[in-house]
């Protein structure tokens, strides 16, 4: 094995605000912030690349329950699978080595999520991700499960700096099979902290590997120490700036776990937050019950209405909108009421069928 010294002193480093801007980032200048006054007719943007996979509820399973591991991991969809069917088959699989692994079964965990990694079906729609631990276990982690085939993403913890990303990053690009090096095998950042949502940008701009940012909910209260109610506002700024930093970047933004999977009232507050983040932008969920999947996945997926809606602005553009030279143009709704469509609205009307078509939805 390599030595891991280099990676052991920055995972140990103290972790502190980075003050170096990133060279690669453009900032705005007098030049870019310049803007035409003139009407800008909407245009269609069809040279848009096709949507990634969603990435909807990601399902925890533990990593040292060998009978749920291989229940949830070793099945598939058959061709003949309804819409209900599709919602309760999770968009992201992730065999937990963190929290749900008690520290003496942590080495026995490890061996086991490999080995089914190893003997699962390769293809199907549902993408498996590992939870690695924080620290010098978390490269452990790595260690055993990077030549595994059918190893799709991986979610690092308590990510608080761009340093301790880094650790994880180059430890992939060194011990992955070649294969595996240079293909685009992605990290999620979970943001658990205070110092994790300063750090942010530096974080998701450390490495290419970086698809996504994680929001932890009761990691983040317990080091803010916020007072967790049902109203969820005393974390409406940290979830927002998630969102806000993972779309400056192109990411998945996955919002936290709903705690309540039991009971007369866990599945109207799942919905309710599920509802909540989407519209707050976030891309996904965590979900730590099969029985929160349903309701995650149809909730950040488009409804019906929204995709009707979508397409009767893309359809009123291709009727004669585009020719008309207008900045923006008139949608009848079925009351009767006009609605103003411009090229933002037309956008998000595009970003609505690219949502729906991922979803299996258009």
């Amino acid at each position: 094995m390599k030595s891991h010294s280099l990676l052991r002193s920055l995972l140990s480093s103290p972790s502190r605000p980075s003050s170096l801007s990133n060279p690669l980032v453009v900032r705005p200048t007098s030049l870019n912030r310049q803007r035409s006054t003139a009407a800008t007719t909407p245009t269609r943007d069809t040279t848009r690349a096709p949507p990634p996979p969603p990435q909807r509820a990601l399902l925890y399973v533990p990593g040292s329950n060998g009978k749920m591991l291989e229940k949830m991991v070793g099945g598939g969809t058959s061709s003949s699978a309804t819409a209900t069917t599709l919602l309760a088959v999770p968009d992201v699989v992730t065999l937990d080595l963190e929290d749900s692994v008690r520290i003496e079964k942590k080495a026995e965990a490890r061996q086991l999520v490999a080995r089914t990694l190893k003997s699962a079906p390769t293809g199907g729609r549902t993408k498996r991700f590992v939870r690695v631990n924080s620290g010098q276990r978390g490269l452990d982690d790595l260690e055993a499960i990077l030549a595994c085939p059918n190893l799709d993403g991986i979610l690092l913890p308590k990510i608080n700096s761009a340093s301790e990303l880094v650790a994880f990053t180059n430890f992939i690009d060194e011990h992955a099979p070649t294969e595996m090096g240079t293909s685009p095998l992605k990290v999620v950042a979970s943001i658990e902290s205070p110092l994790g949502l300063l750090n942010m940008r530096e974080i998701v701009t450390a490495s290419p590997r970086v698809g996504g940012l994680l929001f932890a909910a009761e990691d983040y209260c317990a080091s803010s120490r916020l007072i967790r109610t049902p109203s969820r506002l005393e974390m409406l700024y940290a979830r927002s700036s998630v969102v806000a930093v993972a779309h400056a970047y192109g990411l998945a933004a996955i919002d936290l776990v709903c705690v309540k999977y039991k009971g007369d009232d866990a599945e109207r507050i799942l919905r309710e937050e599920s509802e909540e983040g989407r519209r707050l932008g976030f891309t996904g969920k965590q979900a730590i019950h099969p029985a929160q999947v349903p309701i995650i996945q149809e909730a950040f997926a488009p409804s019906s209405v929204e995709i009707a809606r979508a397409r009767a602005i893309l359809e009123q553009y291709d009727l004669g909108a585009r020719d008309s030279g207008a900045g923006a143009y008139g949608l009848t709704g079925q009351d009767g009421t006009v609605e103003m469509i411009d090229a933002p609205m037309l956008l998000q009307a595009q970003g609505i069928l690219e949502a729906a078509k991922a979803a299996g939805l258009a």
